[in-house]
């Protein structure tokens, strides 16, 4: 059996704990309870038994309509997932691997290790996703439903019009990587050192503070940051993110990058810290980083070879940067 519903939680709600083998039927039908996610329309419809991944994957609610959930897994075969996404938000943090997909038709694919994302949607949407054989993902986070944002909304909550506008845009997808305390608060999430009732209260603790540090951000944001930013911006700041990322070594110069897109370079910087939280330099730097420890902890390439393929000027630079990222020279993970 590749996962057990295991007795009753305080919220009331059974708790999904997959791992070894997980197949859609496991998971379908308990994401379906959970008025988060149908697969129904998976390609595997057919063949709902035969396993798609090896790992883990876990969902336990703490209270109704919210629940903490991860993944830790290795899909097994070449493979498109089809479903629905229902109302709701979900906040989570890649600390392995990709993670890939489309959400009525828009893109919700990172491979930015510790940089927290928000996924908001107002409506029932179409999810699909392509995966490869071999393909990582770990990852945890929590869900919120809709029907809990708008409570808190209806109760009068200062400072929760910023999170229900999230489903009232339809569609929100954020990387939101200057907010230190999302990032402590989503590994804490992930890291529950408790067990039972304690376990539980320690993860409502978290998810709640969770929510008091975006609703703060959404705030202070309102007039001119990310979440206000229009379709077209964001789309210009995908696609320069996108030309950065294929060419990390020999980067574009932001002039360089505003003539490809077709924007002047003063609203490409706009943009561009709107819809990412960082300026287009640090983005580079940050992004050579997260490729340069995938490719140390590989084990496959010298440290000095792994500095120039980033495009890091020396070795020497390398470390030092890798050293004040990751608290750690590159050698002692290598």
């Amino acid at each position: 059996m590749a996962f057990t519903i295991n007795g009753q939680s305080a919220a009331g709600a059974g708790v999904l704990q997959a791992s070894d083998q997980i197949t859609y039927d496991d998971v379908a039908a308990y994401m379906d309870s959970t008025r988060y996610l149908d697969l129904s329309g998976t390609s595997r419809q057919a063949q709902p038994t035969l396993p798609f991944a090896r790992g883990s994957y876990w969902m336990e609610p703490v209270r109704p309509d919210v629940h903490v959930t991860g993944c830790d897994l290795e899909y097994l075969n070449e493979d498109r997932v089809a479903g629905c996404y229902r109302p709701s938000l979900f906040v989570g943090m890649l600390s392995a691997g990709e993670h890939t997909g489309f959400v009525g038709g828009r893109s919700i694919a990172s491979q930015r290790i510790g940089v927290p994302t928000l996924l908001g949607v107002g409506s029932e949407v179409e999810i699909t996703s392509n995966q490869r054989r071999g393909q990582i993902c770990r990852m945890s986070g929590f869900h919120i439903g809709a029907d809990f944002l708008r409570g808190l909304a209806d109760d009068g909550s200062a400072g929760c019009t910023g999170l229900v506008r999230l489903l009232d845009e339809g569609f929100a997808f954020h990387e939101i990587e200057h907010s230190v305390t999302l990032r402590i608060l989503l590994g804490q999430l992930a890291g529950n050192p408790y067990s039972g009732t304690l376990g539980q209260i320690y993860a409502e603790s978290r998810i709640l503070s969770a929510l008091v540090e975006l609703a703060g951000l959404l705030h202070d944001a309102e007039d001119s940051s990310i979440l206000a930013l229009s379709r077209p911006h964001r789309d210009h700041a995908e696609q320069a993110r996108l030309l950065l990322d294929v060419r990390l070594a020999d980067p574009p110069s932001v002039p360089e990058l505003a003539r490809t897109i077709g924007l002047n370079e003063t609203d490409l910087r706009r943009s561009f810290k709107a819809a990412f939280g960082t300026t287009i330099i640090d983005y580079l730097r940050d992004r050579r980083l997260e490729v340069a420890r995938v490719l140390v902890l590989r084990r496959e390439l010298s440290v000095a070879s792994i500095a120039y393929r980033v495009g890091f000027a020396s070795p020497a630079n390398f470390a030092t940067a890798y050293r004040r990222r990751f608290g750690r020279p590159p050698s002692q993970d290598f």
